[in-house]
């Protein structure tokens, strides 16, 4: 009989203090690739409040000929400015928010270096037969997150399709800081159950919390049972707990700092094992975001190719070093061998870093923007890493 492992992952509303940061530094990134597209960066964005007002601090490093560009700080703050507008559904001015800058010059000349920029060791995963070929308990927590923040901006209109049954056509008083946390167990590969469903979800204080627990669980209930409607398969009866400590109505940067580093797991597949720092706000010279990506892209491909049902993928990148460590794990559900899976993707996926990034487009602007979009990095179907290509066997596998 196989053992049980639990995973879990957390989703951070767009108002959560490290996913605005992290936002707001992709934001930035974007508009330095803008700028020019060898631009090198790796940026640190930190919001909290001072005197009665929101005030971000941006620092981090940037290419060195970028920061004498006239207006620069100008452009930021009105990112910064733009982005906190839209995720809190306010209309601040210039002169009502703070920026702070402390950004220093990073050599630009090593943005024409192929080789790694870093050392590290990125590592993705995927599933054959789920949404998007993720964990469940990641999609779940970023649906349910969605589904949160849709209501939120529509000022308190349930989805349609969620708003039937049970019967809860509206849930106003949602502010915009928050988080929803998935937890599974998981026999080898296979999903045993979601366990537990956690939520903290900053409300008005006209929403009492009574209100919100009710209002919100028929939510959940209802998505859980769309989600076993449409996929075909059962999830379990996971508990639910929103709020444990009470109600909520002040969040965001007025009470939490943020920072776009606090939080790395957002990003990746922490609960699987090895978890890169943060990537959001660093060129794609990086290897935390860029072998991330190219982890992630591989294990689709393994999955959408019928090689395994799940493929757990871990890159080593050695900063100035050309050569990639691979390792690709089953759990034994592959026909291939391990030696023969690695020679199948190192025959057809290059993997170092300069033919990622031209493969997967990364020094595109619009990239940054599409996940800041989607406030995920393996979630939306748009993003060149998600999807799947026919591979071709090698005549020489052993």
């Amino acid at each position: 009989m196989l053992e049980r492992i639990a995973h879990s992952f957390e989703a951070g509303r767009r108002g959560k203090p490290d996913e605005l940061d992290a936002g707001i530094a992709n934001l930035i990134g974007a508009h330095l690739l803008d700028m020019d597209q060898n631009a090198r960066f790796d940026l640190r964005v930190s919001g909290t409040y001072r005197d009665g007002r929101p005030m971000v601090r941006v620092s981090g490093e940037v290419s060195d000929f970028l920061l004498g560009t006239p207006n620069i700080e100008n452009d930021i703050s009105g990112i910064v400015l733009d982005r906190y507008n839209l995720v809190h559904r306010t209309n601040l001015k210039p002169e009502d928010m703070l920026v702070e800058f402390n950004l220093k010059p990073q050599d630009h000349s090593l943005a024409s270096n192929g080789k790694a920029g870093d050392s590290g060791n990125p590592i993705a995963v995927a599933y054959k037969d789920t949404m998007n070929h993720l964990p469940l308990e990641r999609s779940v927590a970023v649906r349910i997150r969605d589904i949160l923040d849709d209501i939120y901006h529509k000022g308190g209109i349930v989805p349609p399709n969620l708003a039937r049954y049970p019967s809860i056509p509206e849930l106003k008083g949602l502010r915009a800081d928050g988080k929803v946390s998935v937890e599974a167990l998981y026999s080898g590969s296979q999903l045993d159950s979601l366990t537990q469903i956690t939520l903290a979800i900053e409300h008005e204080k006209s929403l009492s919390i009574d209100e919100l627990r009710e209002k919100v669980g028929k939510v959940v209930f209802a998505y859980l049972n769309r989600l076993e409607m449409i996929t075909g398969r059962l999830i379990g009866n996971p508990v639910i707990y929103i709020n444990g400590a009470g109600a909520w109505n002040k969040g965001g940067w007025e009470v939490d700092e943020g920072s776009r580093e606090a939080k790395p797991y957002r990003d990746g597949f922490a609960s699987y094992g090895v978890q890169e720092d943060s990537f959001s706000g660093e060129d794609p010279t990086k290897p935390s975001g860029t072998g991330t990506f190219l982890a992630r892209y591989i294990a689709v491909q393994l999955v959408g190719n019928d090689l395994a049902d799940f493929a757990r993928v871990a890159l080593s990148y050695t900063i100035g070093r050309e050569m990639v460590g691979l390792n690709i794990v089953t759990n034994g559900t592959s026909s291939l061998s391990q030696t023969d899976l690695e020679k199948v993707i190192r025959f057809q996926i290059p993997l170092g870093i300069r033919d990622t990034i031209q493969n997967f487009d990364l020094r595109n602007p619009k990239i940054y923007r599409k996940i800041v979009e989607d406030s995920d990095y393996f979630h939306g179907g748009g993003l060149p890493w998600n999807s799947v290509r026919e591979l071709v066997m090698p005549l020489n596998l052993a």
